[in-house]
């Protein structure tokens, strides 16, 4: 049965390096089936979000609710796969939307219709870190940026609400990635 993993955190904190490491690990020492995957998952979507910006919190929670469903039938199709590996999923929403002023309830409801992980992994890095780390970043939207602080505290409250295992994201490449190759490890025996 596959398992779906979550790597979350906010922009800068290296999910997608964590997962392409993953992918390599378990394919390579478990003989898994691994499929990384990330949101925004539509070019269309992505398109939509480039020109909306970071203005509207409640467009941005149905945009990125419409690229998830599907981002979900695309990943349904995907029969012959072990493990599923998601750079960042719906409790990116969560923490980002609620941090611009959106009710955290009715973004879980918009929400509530997905899969749940399996296993979530939060990848906590402090502010100026992730800030330097995305210079480049499309998304790069001033008012994100700004709101990172509290982006940042809303994961960190989830974590504990939904009881996500949090790697210390300041910690070099290899010490994150052994530490959730642990984690995952534990899950799957």
């Amino acid at each position: 049965m596959q398992k779906l993993i979550a790597i979350e955190g906010i922009d800068g904190s290296g999910k997608t390096t964590l997962s392409l490491a993953l992918k390599e690990y378990f394919e390579s020492k478990r003989r898994l089936k691994v499929l990384v995957t990330q949101e925004p998952f539509s070019a269309d979507i992505i398109n939509l979000i480039e020109k909306v910006g970071w203005d509207d919190p409640l467009l941005l929670t149905l945009l990125f609710a419409a690229d998830r469903a599907l981002h979900i039938r695309w990943i349904s199709n995907k029969k012959d796969v072990d493990l599923i590996i998601l750079d960042r999923y719906y409790f990116s929403s969560i923490a980002y939307q609620s941090a611009l002023g959106l009710d955290k309830e009715w973004i879980k409801l918009v929400n509530s219709y997905f899969p749940k992980p399996n296993l979530t992994i939060l990848l906590d890095v402090p502010i100026e870190i992730a800030i330097n780390r995305i210079k480049n970043d499309k998304f790069n939207f001033r008012q994100k940026i700004d709101s990172l602080k509290k982006v940042r505290e809303k994961y960190l409250e989830l974590a504990k609400e939904y009881g996500f295992y949090v790697i210390d994201a300041t910690k070099n490449k290899e010490e994150i990635l052994r530490q959730a190759i642990k984690i995952i490890e534990n899950y799957l025996v």
